[in-house]
């Protein structure tokens, strides 16, 4: 063997030996899962309160020791909501530092105020629910004041009331109506949800009808969207829509929800001498300023959770509603935003579903947060 082939075996020698891995010191180390003994004995799950009221408390948590560590889970089912949502870790104790629940939800459906929810622990190892619990949800948090990136359309657009209030919100056109929820269709958010329905009255025979809102006068604001949300791409507008399925008899599958934004380029209001449209009495002239739309065809099956950066909104397709603007996207002077239902094609019978209209900053609407 040449001088050449031995330098190159040590050094191959030496090479695997530096290679040995720890894997304990790894950053890509895989997700802990450690098994319960034979000889485990689960204690029983306690909570920090008799009843969750996250209008007081922000975090509801649970506790317990183990003998041993082991890799647990607890899952939260709402009795009534059909809601749930898992937590988990690895540890010898349970407590307020790895269990806290916040009021948040993991799938469709939020959990509801006043309903019972049954903790099961469940231990890594065992078979069944380790341990039970329940309790009542005394209030659930109000995302309108625990978060300033979040705001509803309107004070009414979780569609909760059942209230009209103009200018907050109304009805243009057609039928709208609060639906309680049932065992065939139920509520995302809450008990109601907003049934919109009818055929266009307008002579192309696209418009429907829908909900309309205008700053209310609680809005402190000059504008109805907060002051600091300037920036079009971190501006999000979210929205629960129903499909086709169970669609009144008669009714056609060719709905579409307009999410409308209508903005007062000039910042004045309205008048017969900047305005040509009639009838207009605050900051939107529809034949000379901005609607920017975020259209949802309704072709789905079930409730779906539909988001839309404002900065990828669509210009207005209609000069006498919005499309004869300045082609700026300006969200701070939002004066007006809508529900627009429409039909496509023209003149048929449609029928649309919606729930939880509300706007973020920073990131879409999501809610496991």
């Amino acid at each position: 063997m040449n001088i050449l082939k031995i330098a190159t075996i040590t050094l191959l020698i030496i090479s695997f030996a530096s290679c040995k891995r720890d894997y304990a010191d790894s950053a890509a180390k895989a997700p802990t899962n450690i098994s319960a003994s034979e000889g485990f004995t689960c204690g029983t799950l306690g909570k920090s309160l008799p009843g969750a009221d996250f209008g007081i408390f922000p975090k509801f948590s649970f506790s317990t020791t183990f003998t041993e560590t082991v890799t647990w889970k607890i899952e939260l089912i709402g009795q009534t909501s059909a809601a749930t949502k898992t937590l988990s870790a690895t540890s010898s104790v349970i407590n307020s530092s790895n269990s806290s629940w916040i009021g948040n939800h993991d799938g469709l459906y939020f959990f509801e105020e006043g309903e019972t929810v049954t903790a099961n622990l469940i231990i890594s190892g065992k078979l069944g629910i380790c341990s039970s619990t329940s309790f009542t949800i005394v209030s659930m948090r109000d995302m309108k004041t625990t978060t300033s990136m979040f705001m509803l359309l309107n004070e009414f657009s979780d569609y909760e009331s059942g209230a009209w209030a103009y200018p907050g919100q109304f009805n243009i056109g057609n039928t709208t109506v609060n639906v309680l929820q049932s065992d065939q269709i139920r509520s995302p958010e809450g008990k109601y949800y907003m049934h919109m329905e009818g055929v266009s009255a307008a002579a192309n025979g696209f418009f429907v009808g829908g909900l309309q809102s205008r700053k209310s006068s609680s809005n402190t604001n000059t504008y109805m969207l907060p002051v600091k949300w300037t920036d079009p791409s971190k501006i999000y507008l979210n929205i629960y829509v129903r499909g086709i399925d169970n669609l009144p008899a008669g009714y056609f599958p060719y709905a579409v929800l307009n999410f409308e934004c209508q903005e007062d380029d000039n910042n004045n209001t309205s008048s017969p001498l900047n305005c040509v449209s009639p009838g207009v009495t605050d900051q939107f002239c529809p034949t000379s300023e901005d609607t920017w739309v975020f259209k949802i065809p309704v072709r789905h099956t079930g409730w779906q959770l539909f988001s839309c950066k404002y900065s990828d909104l669509l210009p207005s397709e209609d000069f006498a509603n919005g499309g004869f603007g300045n082609r700026k996207l300006e969200p701070q002077k939002v004066c007006r935003m809508q529900l627009g239902m429409v039909s496509s094609p023209p003149f048929n019978k449609i029928s649309i579903d919606i729930d939880y209209a509300c706007l973020t900053y920073g990131a879409p609407f999501d809610p496991k947060k």
